[in-house]
């Protein structure tokens, strides 16, 4: 009996809905035959975070599902990367002769062999019809051309972040989550400057969202700065948080300055 799968397709990012009898389950990995050409595409549970698929009306994937990748597959796939390595410089100089503002980062190869899909980063739109035109002819190949963000341009050069570790998001994080500026204030880092909360892709960190949760229900527990609070020492004026272990700095009448626990040593007013 068949099932409906969401797949995510490597060279897009963009989720379509199969049908497989197989035995494949999200986190798989699967190679998928479209009309233009076999394509690699991860097995998800939803299209979205915080999404359902219920909600959603999700295209139907043209072609079909072939089968779940196997280790021959896998070794075949790290081979066409590295050949597909050796286009970029060629597709970079046909770049320049076309005078286009864009900087190709990556490419890869389809499992066929019959499409190349080069990875770059731009200011804004580009107009590179003329460039594919060109690229088909040197290459005999299909060709896309796919822009990238900030993010996934640092995931794709990788490196090293502010705390000296290779950054997280060519380290480990699958699916890099959306950092808002409320996340720094709400852990009370705004303070430090955008220079100390920006990654080396200039967006903010995505380290941020690690401890997001904690913070948000903590802070449901905690008095705001300004309130009054009472304490076993009296009533006096929050000045401070320390959100993660629940103590607040208190400014009580006489000047004096304590730090007490919220659960244990005060109560809000």
């Amino acid at each position: 009996m068949s099932k409906k799968l969401l797949a995510k397709f490597q060279t897009t990012g963009k989720v379509y809905q199969y049908e497989s009898a197989d035995k494949i389950a999200p986190g798989d990995s699967v190679l998928v035959d479209t009309p233009q050409g076999m394509e690699v595409a991860a097995i998800i549970n939803e299209p979205c975070k915080g999404c359902k698929k219920e909600a959603l009306t999700l295209e139907k994937g043209e072609g079909s599902i072939l089968r779940k990748i196997n280790s021959e597959d896998k070794t075949k796939l790290a081979q066409l990367k590295e050949q597909a390595k050796k286009y970029i410089s060629q597709a970079r100089q046909k770049i320049v002769e076309h005078n286009l503002a864009m900087k190709i980062i990556d490419a890869d190869l389809s499992p066929d062999e019959k499409k190349l899909t080069f990875y770059f980063s731009a200011e804004g739109r580009v107009d590179f019809r003329s460039l594919v035109s060109d690229l088909v002819r040197a290459f005999q190949k299909l060709i896309r051309l796919q822009q990238i963000g900030p993010r996934d341009e640092a995931k794709i050069l990788k490196g090293i972040g502010k705390c000296g570790r290779e950054l997280c998001c060519a380290k480990f994080l699958k699916n890099m989550k959306s950092v808002t500026l409320d996340m720094a204030q709400i852990q009370q880092l705004e303070h430090l400057g955008t220079s100390k909360i920006t990654g080396l892709c200039g967006k903010l960190m995505c380290c941020l969202s690690y401890e997001i949760k904690e913070y948000q229900e903590n802070i449901k527990e905690l008095p705001a700065i300004g309130s009054t609070f009472k304490t076993k020492m009296g009533k006096g004026k929050v000045t401070g948080l320390n959100i993660i272990k629940k103590t607040v700095l208190i400014q009580l009448d006489d000047d004096t300055k304590a730090v007490v626990e919220v659960n244990l040593e005060g109560e809000k007013v």
